[in-house]
């Protein structure tokens, strides 16, 4: 075990964290989540500020 975590370790990390980031990423581009709110927000307003000046 400890040969395989020399000789592999850096490979291993390297995995859980981009597996992480991946997790991150879906989690703030979901229909629900942060990302999707503000970016329909900033769309609903843009749109009633086009409307106010027509």
């Amino acid at each position: 075990m400890e040969q395989v975590m020399k000789h592999y370790g850096n490979a291993i990390l390297a995995i859980v964290v981009l597996l992480a980031l991946g997790a991150i990423v879906i989690a703030a581009l979901s229909a629900d989540g942060y990302v999707a709110t503000a970016f329909k927000d900033a769309l609903t307003g843009f749109f009633t500020s086009m409307n106010a000046l027509a």
